[in-house]
């Protein structure tokens, strides 16, 4: 028998109270995802399943906008920038909770930021610029640089800068984790590892009436079309990445709503230039020049994407003048020719399992190298092991995607195209001495013509040095039953629960 304590019943009385009134009925929301989270460690994460499990369950002191073209108010309420850009001042929201009940203070946000630039911290860089704090009151915080770091606010957006209960994580280290506690809209109340995830409405959250379901269900299922037959069954209420072979005719069950979002995304193949024959740029080169990559987004996309001319997906200063590799097999036999392997190459590409798209995308890929000579076997993986399989080197290319957490490309050049860096060129060790110097630039250069300058020419080198076969910028696909309204995902690829309602 469960027993409650009264005042947990007087909330919940309450929230179904509110939630009438707005003519809500409250309910769970099914979502089939294809992989499970890694950590709840908002530091000691890098893989999109546990940040977007991150961002439902913890809250940072601003949020990018839902069209990713801008900065919004989060935990806090507002902000100052001062003129030399050296000094942030931060007032929190009055009504800012955890979901303990507890206040979210200024305490909070300096430990919680004092531990993401920590040594312990995968993105420490990202907040070591922040050199000072000042506790002015419970709800006012200042930061001090030594001098302008322009990608700061954007930083202070991300994941790793969720906003912990500095008490509960000194009393319990790193057991909190296994029961955490944010001031994000939801709570995690269960997690079988590889099955699902179980999260709770956060009654103490800040948005009055959010979220509007009483909780959710992630179910991990790492096959695409399980999640397709799961949600036309309606055993699934909403589901994210959906086929895009399957996308018209789900499109035409009546029961359905199909979205394709526009994201901050990169598909690439990883070439891994510590091993031989990557570490020859004519290499890298040909195998560009020997993917028909228009082919990959007319036909396996269905028009849902562009060629990608390097690393970095559409977003602020993009590169426009840039222009993707042609098709040429000619040119990569020449080039592979030119190398010393006139005679062919052997070569192995891991290819991760569940996903339709990456299994279609891996075989023509397979048959494009082909016709230049270039033989490749093709290595299925399971996904939640690709990111340390490769951050250990342990492959020769590998099919996998970038996307960005933040509206600022300064996150998307650290990690996919700087080294040493925390992904050294996002695991293919390829370095550029003048990629480093322009990220260093930017990086105190204010918002403007130049800075966008240095981010296209550091773009233009890596297109130059091909460290990756660039496939396509690509949409992301999502669909949900007719009785679910609110589910989107958001540029950041992130899927938004907080404005969902079931019917």
């Amino acid at each position: 028998m469960t027993f409650f304590k009264k005042s947990t019943v007087l909330a919940t009385v309450a929230m179904s109270l509110s939630l009438a009134a707005l003519g809500v009925e409250a309910k769970t929301l099914r979502v089939g995802v294809s992989n499970d989270a890694l950590s709840m460690d908002p530091i000691a994460s890098s893989d999109n399943p546990s940040i977007m499990t991150q961002l439902l369950i913890y809250d940072q002191l601003v949020h990018p906008s839902k069209d990713g073209t801008k900065l919004e108010p989060g935990l806090a309420e507002s902000w100052k920038v001062s003129a030399d850009g050296k000094e942030y001042r931060f007032t929190l929201r009055s009504n800012a909770k955890f979901s303990n009940g507890r206040t979210v203070t200024a305490a909070d946000v300096v430990y919680s930021l004092k531990r993401a630039a920590g040594e312990k911290s995968q993105w420490g860089r990202f907040f070591r610029p922040i050199t000072s704090y000042e506790i002015v009151d419970d709800r006012t915080v200042v930061m001090k640089l030594d001098q302008p770091f322009t990608p700061m606010l954007n930083n202070l957006a991300l994941f790793s800068a969720s906003i912990l209960p500095a008490a509960l994580m000194e009393e319990q280290g790193e057991k909190f984790f296994d029961k955490p506690v944010g001031a994000g809209p939801f709570v995690l109340e269960q997690w079988n590892r590889g099955a699902k995830q179980v999260f709770t409405r956060n009654s103490n959250y800040w948005k009055e009436g959010k979220p509007a379901i009483d909780g959710a269900e992630l179910q991990i299922i790492g096959e695409d079309n399980s999640r397709v037959l799961k949600l036309k069954a309606g055993e699934l209420d909403a589901i994210v990445g959906v086929p895009f072979n399957q996308v018209a005719s789900l499109k035409s069950d009546n029961s359905l709503n199909v979205g394709i979002a526009p994201v901050f995304r990169a598909e690439l193949v990883q070439l891994n230039t510590s091993k031989k024959p990557f570490d020859d740029e004519r290499i890298r080169r040909a195998l560009n020049y020997a993917v028909d990559k228009d082919a990959l987004v007319k036909g396996i996309l269905r028009g849902n994407g562009r060629v990608a001319t390097s690393s970095l997906p559409v977003m602020a200063y993009h590169n426009d003048d840039l222009k993707p590799y042609p098709y040429d097999v000619a040119k990569a036999k020449s080039l592979l020719q030119e190398a010393g392997y006139s005679g062919g190459l052997k070569l192995t590409l891991l290819v991760p399992s569940g996903s339709v798209t990456h299994r279609q995308v891996a075989s023509a890929i397979q048959a494009n190298l082909r016709e230049a000579g270039v033989a490749v076997e093709l290595q299925t993986i399971e996904a939640s092991s690709m990111f340390s399989t490769t951050k250990a080197g342990n492959y020769e290319m590998a099919l996998s995607y970038t996307t960005s957490d933040t509206i600022d490309p300064d996150q998307l050049v650290g990690f996919t195209a700087v080294n040493p860096e925390r992904a050294n060129a996002f695991h293919t060790q390829w370095k550029d001495a003048r990629v480093n110097e322009l990220y260093e630039l930017e990086r105190r250069t204010l918002d403007g013509p130049d800075r966008g300058k240095m981010f296209q020419e550091i773009e233009s080198r890596v297109h130059d040095g091909a460290p990756f076969i660039f496939l396509y910028n690509q949409a992301e696909t999502f669909a949900s039953r007719k009785n679910v309204e609110g589910f989107q995902v958001l540029p950041t690829s992130n899927y938004s629960l907080e404005d969902v309602t079931v019917k």
